[in-house]
């Protein structure tokens, strides 16, 4: 993947995770579900963009870590 659509991708994961996870924050402190469907659709972002920034943006999912030996 070129820089520059890896720069968007992670923009795109990152806006995601920020409209989900306020959402997911105020509904848990509250202990009742959202109320509204636009609060539902942001809250239903958040398992699809947690799993692709852990998956290629963050250093958990991160698949060159271990190949320094090999060039």
């Amino acid at each position: 993947m070129n820089p520059g659509c890896r720069v968007m991708a992670l923009f795109l994961v990152l806006l995601a995770l920020f409209q989900a996870l306020p959402v997911a924050v105020d509904a848990w402190q509250a202990q009742q579900w959202p109320d509204t469907l636009s609060e539902w659709l942001r809250l239903a972002l958040l398992p699809g963009a947690l799993w692709l920034y852990l998956r290629y943006f963050s250093i958990l999912g991160c698949r060159q870590c271990g190949d320094d030996d090999k060039t």
